[in-house]
């Protein structure tokens, strides 16, 4: 048996670093995002088109599309290992996607943050999605006609990480794991 999490949240609202918490903990992680930047790698689209590949994607394959091309590299990693987090989810078909492709059931974690602090995190973080891809509010907005908004109020788990230091994050993640 395979224990499967996913971490879903807004833009910058810390699922990168509670998926590296877990993975510090013997998880192993797949990040959707890091598939989407792959993904538009090997098909030559620049960064800031980002928004419009993930539409296009989801227009062409259905609201899951992410999911269906993030499932090879999830097979990958379940071939070898039992414990996996997939962060950056946005949509409950993505869930059932993974479900579907696992047999396994996957625990969701919803990982709130204000945007005041999302907003300042996006100036720190400087990421290329960041400065070239759309707005602050237009990115909000893509996420939530995607489902992000269902997916966190659906969560299994939910870590608030606002005004917190890392340590109290680390504690919350723990305390999620071992539940």
């Amino acid at each position: 048996m395979t224990e499967i999490y996913g971490v879903t949240g807004m833009p910058l609202s810390g699922k990168t670093t509670v998926a590296e918490m877990m993975e510090e903990d013997g998880f192993t992680v797949l990040d959707m995002g890091e598939v989407v930047r792959i993904e538009m790698e090997k098909r030559d689209i620049p960064a800031e088109k980002t928004g419009d590949f993930v539409n296009q994607m989801r227009d062409e394959h259905g609201m899951d599309a992410i999911a269906q091309l993030s499932v090879p590299y999830l097979e990958e990693i379940t071939a070898e290992k039992d414990r996996v987090v997939i962060t950056g989810m946005r949509g409950w078909n993505e869930k059932e996607r993974f479900e579907e492709e696992t047999g396994e059931d996957l625990e969701i974690i919803g990982v709130w943050t204000s945007r005041k602090t999302r907003k300042e995190r996006r100036e720190e973080r400087q990421r290329e999605e960041d400065v070239k891809g759309d707005g602050f509010h237009e990115r909000d907005l893509r996420e939530i006609e995607n489902g992000v908004g269902k997916m966190i109020s659906l969560s299994d788990h939910m870590i608030k990480n606002d005004g917190i230091t890392i340590e109290e994050l680390e504690e919350k993640v723990k305390d999620v794991v071992k539940s």
